[in-house]
């Protein structure tokens, strides 16, 4: 109950009260810390003045479960209800919190005469209201809690059955992506023996360098490059193929000769594999994403590697490398401390992370420009990826990291959208975190990760 008397109960009218009706020694009682003043459904026939200490009423339901329906302290009154309803019942059980000093009347006290009243009722009606007005109060403060906990006890009850389908899905989907990892490998080992044995120009080396880095140039990059070639006297078809592989400048006098012929050939070699390259990290990506699926209600994970933060950053670009040709990219990655994480649950982070931001642009915005860092600030590892597309109304983006909401299919829906949910789980599973900052043209994401993780 609220501790504090209503307003219109008057310090004056209360110690008049006090004064009037409370002030016989001879009806005073005394409770020890924990001692029963009545019992829920037992006869009362008293109104007690607490002078002293506290006491708290409880109800009872059929199995014997106590709980708290009001508190009253030291000025207020107990045994309003079963006093003044004339029912003679205690609706509570009243017991002291601690030692406590009460007065009391009962029913056969004289109505005390004043100048405005000659009833008990109009000496008191304020003390009832007061009483009907606080635990009117307190029955609302319960009701919310008890809201509050069905909602937590609902969102358990999601993650459990999120778990459940999880589980599932990810045996489902477990074989098939392993034997496309075990395949792609195999068949990679076999093409590069295969080009190796027919390689009668010295264009071995170019598939070696698409298989190990990919296209790692952004589209700025490239188109950087290949503006120096044109410059050079290269043709455009030419430069434009040789500023994909990204080769320097003292490699390309080795291999380029100033013929289409041979440009076609380094760029076939290389092409393959660039091909096999990220068939590889997207084989091991989709490993990595059936794990963490299958763990989405659990909190245990193999986390024994040593990893850069921008090794993985690149790794997650690379998956996305043709969505990402549709808008400017620039990077920003320092070299930073290594971390004791799963490399694959990392990439997953900025897979997802990443690829929302795009999807945001293309959808409303005519240049797209995405900015992707990675920076040591003091002990933590802060990693931003930011874009200019429409940004996240304020109402959503409470909601996005909830496992059943999605902002696809034209707006806010209930959907399967688990992509932020199991972002959220891996940052926190590392004691990190992870927020949001977004208006219109600028949205923010800030991952942060402390350089010192206990497992």
């Amino acid at each position: 109950m609220n501790t504090n008397t209503d307003k219109t109960l008057k310090k004056a009218n209360i110690e008049w009260l006090k004064s009037a009706y409370f002030s016989n020694e001879q009806q005073k009682t005394y409770l020890k810390k924990g001692e029963v003043l009545m019992q829920q459904g037992a006869e009362n026939k008293r109104l007690y003045l607490i002078e002293d200490g506290s006491l708290t009423g409880y109800l009872e339901d059929e199995s014997g479960n106590q709980f708290e329906v009001f508190r009253s302290t030291k000025g207020m009154f107990v045994g309003v209800y079963s006093f003044f309803s004339k029912s003679y019942a205690s609706y509570a059980t009243i017991i002291a919190n601690e030692d406590s000093r009460l007065a009391y009347i009962d029913t056969a006290v004289q109505v005390v005469e004043d100048e405005e009243s000659n009833s008990i009722v109009d000496h008191f009606m304020p003390i009832i209201v007061n009483e009907l007005s606080a635990r009117q109060l307190m029955a609302r403060e319960a009701s919310l809690e008890k809201e509050k906990t069905l909602k937590r006890l609902m969102h358990h009850d999601k993650m459990a059955t999120l778990g459940e389908m999880a589980a599932g899905l990810s045996h489902e989907l477990n074989n098939a992506v392993g034997v496309l990892q075990r395949k792609t490998e195999w068949l990679s080992d076999e093409i590069a023996e295969y080009l190796k044995e027919k390689d009668s120009k010295g264009m071995f080396p170019f598939f070696e360098k698409g298989l190990q880095k990919g296209q790692y140039l952004s589209s700025s990059e490239v188109r950087k490059m290949r503006k120096k070639l044109e410059q050079d006297g290269i043709n455009t078809n030419d430069a434009q193929k040789i500023a994909r592989t990204g080769i320097a400048d003292k490699e390309l006098q080795k291999y380029f000769t100033q013929s289409s012929e041979h440009t076609d050939r380094m760029y076939y070699y290389w092409e393959i594999g660039t091909a096999f390259h990220d068939m590889l990290l997207a084989a091991k990506h989709a490993v990595h994403v059936v794990k963490s699926v299958k763990q989405l209600g659990s909190s245990n994970a193999e986390r024994q590697q040593s990893v850069q933060v921008d090794q993985t950053i690149e790794e997650a670009l690379a998956l996305l490398n043709s969505p990402l040709r549709k808008v400017e990219l620039h990077t920003d990655l320092e070299q930073v401390p290594s971390l004791n994480v799963s490399s694959g649950e990392l990439v997953q982070i900025w897979v997802n992370l990443i690829k929302n931001a795009i999807e945001s642009m293309l959808q409303t915005t005519s240049k797209p420009v995405l900015h992707v860092s990675c920076k040591q600030i003091n002990n933590e590892i802060e990693v931003q990826i930011q874009d200019n597309g429409p940004g996240i109304p304020t109402a959503v983006r409470a909601k996005i990291f909830e496992p059943h909401f999605s902002t696809k299919n034209d707006g806010p829906v209930v959907g399967l959208g688990l992509g932020l949910a199991i972002v959220r789980r891996l940052v926190e599973s590392y004691q990190g975190r992870i927020n949001v900052e977004s208006e219109p043209g600028n949205t923010i994401f800030k991952v942060a990760f402390p350089i010192e993780i206990n497992i």
